[in-house]
């Protein structure tokens, strides 16, 4: 392996990284009410969330690797849509996660702007799963499948009105 190649692989890892920031904080503006429900659940329950990804996850992402070492194309495509869809769910939750990052973060410096807050947010996310080790074998997994079962919820969630309770009558004065 030369220099180059070593620089090659620097360069394509920087260059996803970014990009998958990027994807965050386009996702977060552009679908903000998904997002917020995303990270009215990851608030909420966490624990399902997780549960939920990891479900969502193995199968999702296993069976669309499987699809793909198969020999048929038409199964090849499949898997790569069943990923596409995965990731695409997931993104959802990530952004959603930033959110609650972001509304942490609110807190602590209230002169920052909530745009300022929801990119330092997916950063933070983005940079704690690409610490080596740690981050890649705990951060970035409880990420996903906490990101992915969010997304999950917030996709299939049926829309609720709030309910809103009616304005008290005035009592006619007895005497």
């Amino acid at each position: 392996m030369t220099n180059g190649d070593v620089l090659a692989y620097i360069s394509l890892l920087a260059a996803i990284l970014v990009t998958l920031w990027a994807a965050i904080l386009t996702v977060g503006l552009v679908f903000s009410a998904k997002t917020q429900h995303a990270a009215q659940l990851l608030e909420r329950a966490p624990g399902r969330a997780l549960g939920t990804g990891a479900g969502l996850g193995l199968l999702g992402v296993g069976l669309g690797i499987v699809l793909l070492n198969s020999k048929n194309g038409l199964g090849m495509l499949i898997g790569w849509v069943l990923l596409a869809i995965t990731l695409s769910i997931a993104m959802i939750g990530s952004a959603g996660l930033a959110r609650v990052m972001s509304g942490r973060m609110q807190h602590l410096a209230p002169t920052q702007s909530a745009l300022t807050t929801l990119a330092r947010g997916g950063a933070l996310l983005i940079a704690a799963g690409a610490l080596p080790a740690v981050g890649w074998i705990l951060f970035f997994p409880l990420q996903l499948f906490a990101s992915l079962g969010a997304g999950f919820q917030a996709l299939t969630a049926r829309e609720r009105l709030p309910y809103e309770q009616p304005a008290p009558q005035p009592q006619p004065h007895q005497q």
